[in-house]
Formats: C-alpha cells, sequence, structure tokens
C-alpha cells in the first residue's frame, strides 16, 4: 500500500471528524454522556462508510467511567460502531483507530478539551488491544531516545530535562487525576518538575508535547490502551518517542492479549509495537476549547470548527480552521469571523 492511499483521503478523515465535533458540541454542559457517545458514533460510523476506502475500526473504547468512577459500556445499541466493523467503500486496506469524543465527561460538563479524533494506518500495523489500561511515558522530538519506561521516575525526568537544555524545575508534565496516581504524583514534585493533573484523556497533551514551543514536555501514568494507540499514530507523526507496557486487570484481559498475539503482557512497547510502517495520519476536531484545538463555535445560522491533521508522509502539521453554512442562505448573507 502506498502513503497516497491515505493521505489522498485526508480531506475526508477533516469532514468527518468536523461533522462528529458539529453534532454533539450542541450537548456542551447537558450532562448526556451517554447520549453525546451514541450520537458521535453513529455520525462516525455514516460518515466513515462514505469514504473512498476498505478501513476496519482497529481501536475504539467502548467504556467510559461514569459519574462514580464505575466502568460503564456506552455502547447503548448494537449497531452503532464497534471494533471489528468494516466501513468504507473503496479498496484500499487500512486500519482505523476512532475516538468519537475523548473527553465525554468534559463535554457534559461543559469544560475544556473535549475533541473527535480519527488514526489511520495501513492495514494490520495498529497492535489490537482489549479495552484496558496501559502505562505511558511519552515525549516530543528532542526527548526522543532518553527515556526508559523501566527507569526511576526521577531518571526520566532529569533526562527529559537534559534533553531540553532545562533544569528539571523547568519542565511540565501531565499525569490523569487519579487515584492510582498519588505515589507517580509524589515522585514526579520531588524532582522539582511541574505537574498539569488532568481530568480527561491522553490525545489532546500528546498533540502538544510533539510540537516544538510547547510548554508540555511529557505525558506519564496509566491510561486507556486504545487512547494509547491513538497518541502513538500522534506522536509517530510528529517525531517523539512513546513507551508503554499493558495493565491488566483481570486474567481474561490477560488471555484477550494473547489472543491479540501479545504473549507477554509485560513486554515494554515502543512506538514501532503500537503502530508499525511508516504511513500514518491523524486527524482530530475541537468540540469544547482546548489548548492546541478551538471548540466548535456557533453563529447565527452557521459554524466554526477547528481542525489539526498531522501525518508522517508527506510529515507535516496542518491546521484548518472552517465556516459552516448550516442553513440555507447563510453564505449569501455572509459569514461571520
Amino acid at each position: 500500500m502506498h502513503s497516497g492511499d491515505i493521505v489522498a483521503s485526508t480531506v475526508d478523515y477533516v469532514l468527518v471528524t468536523e461533522k462528529v465535533a458539529l453534532s454533539v458540541a450542541r450537548l456542551e454542559g447537558a450532562g448526556a454522556p451517554e447520549k453525546a457517545y451514541t450520537l458521535a458514533t453513529e455520525v462516525f460510523r455514516e460518515e466513515l462508510d462514505k469514504l473512498d476506502v476498505g478501513g476496519q475500526v482497529a481501536i475504539l473504547r467502548e467504556e467510559r467511567l461514569d459519574e462514580k468512577g464505575e466502568v460503564r459500556r456506552l455502547k447503548t445499541r448494537p449497531g452503532i460502531l464497534s471494533v471489528g466493523d468494516e466501513l468504507g467503500s473503496g479498496e484500499a486496506a487500512i486500519d482505523l483507530a476512532v475516538e468519537p469524543v475523548e473527553g465525554l465527561h468534559l463535554l457534559a460538563r461543559g469544560q475544556q478539551g473535549a475533541i473527535s479524533a480519527v488514526a489511520a494506518s495501513s492495514q494490520g500495523t495498529m497492535l489490537r488491544t482489549p479495552d484496558m489500561y496501559m502505562s505511558k511515558l511519552i515525549v516530543g522530538p528532542r526527548a526522543r531516545g532518553c527515556i526508559d519506561i523501566d527507569a526511576p521516575v526521577t531518571e526520566n525526568i532529569s533526562a527529559i530535562a537534559e534533553a531540553h537544555g532545562r533544569k528539571p524545575s523547568e519542565i511540565t508534565v501531565a499525569v490523569l487525576d487519579r487515584e492510582r496516581h498519588e505515589g507517580l504524583i509524589e515522585e514526579i514534585r520531588g524532582t522539582g518538575a511541574r505537574i498539569q493533573l488532568r481530568p480527561e484523556g491522553d490525545l489532546t497533551p500528546a498533540i502538544a508535547v510533539g510540537l516544538h514551543g510547547s510548554e508540555l514536555h511529557a505525558i506519564i501514568g496509566i491510561g486507556g490502551a486504545p487512547e494509547g494507540v491513538l497518541a502513538a499514530a500522534v506522536i509517530k507523526c510528529l517525531g517523539g518517542e512513546i513507551q508503554a507496557k499493558m495493565w491488566p486487570t483481570q486474567r481474561s484481559q490477560v488471555e484477550k492479549l494473547k489472543e491479540y498475539g501479545l504473549q507477554d503482557p509485560e513486554k515494554k512497547l515502543a512506538l514501532d509495537d503500537l503502530v508499525r510502517g511508516d504511513e500514518v495520519i491523524f486527524v482530530a476536531t475541537g468540540i469544547t476549547p482546548g489548548e492546541t484545538l478551538q471548540g466548535v463555535r456557533y453563529f447565527r445560522g452557521g459554524a466554526r470548527t477547528h481542525t489539526v491533521v498531522v501525518s508522517t508522509g508527506p510529515r507535516m502539521v496542518r491546521f484548518i480552521d472552517t465556516i459552516h453554512a448550516l442553513e440555507p442562505n447563510v453564505g449569501i448573507q455572509g459569514f461571520q469571523l
């Protein structure tokens, strides 16, 4: 498969995430995460089916923590979108990693940082993984080759700081705000590094970490495995590095990993273990305002979206600012900037 088979459809992927964002952003602050998830997956399926490729959903997180911290399966009825679904109408065979809404509860609460994202690579290149936890260490291009997920946190912080030509107190690390990270947070604080405690998500900080000039330098901790593969797609395009380890909490997850071909659940996973090959695209559209992407902004009869596209071939970062006419004659009346 040639990179053009994927890259030629870049605009199509943008249209997918834009359409999802436009659909679910109206639920900002509505307190209805399941409604938002259902709507997002419905729109994703409808729009992905229009792609001129033959894609299979390789990665999709179908469970989320509810308001009480309990894991719930959010797919409310069959036929919306599932791992293994075949989508698209073309011949080029690709793997799709889909995140209908990252920051689902952020959207439901009307908070910043919710996005819709999709990644694409050649068929068979994305690591298949159950919907489970993964320990991750993610850095940008400057610190590539300097990290080791098996090393103590203090050593990694020192190495990352040195790679940036800074002191540990001059770098910032993103960590999910979870009880399981209490010890990790104390270790990072002991190095003097600054910490951003994130309520949800790996993708928004992964984009920031990979961009030169960002004041976020690393992501450390345990989060969702599906998001880990999506973050790997981002980092592959931006030239950074991710190391990861699966974090099973049930024996059934270990058995499932073996079914997927990962015989050693404690194996240190490098970037090429998560997303192999050199043909990758990642696209994300902001739903609510965030640090890298603006959220959907509505005006009378229309809306404006903000999308980022990163790819390996050609290697690029493209921000797309789009004004949409959602009602007849809006364009004739004049678009709002």
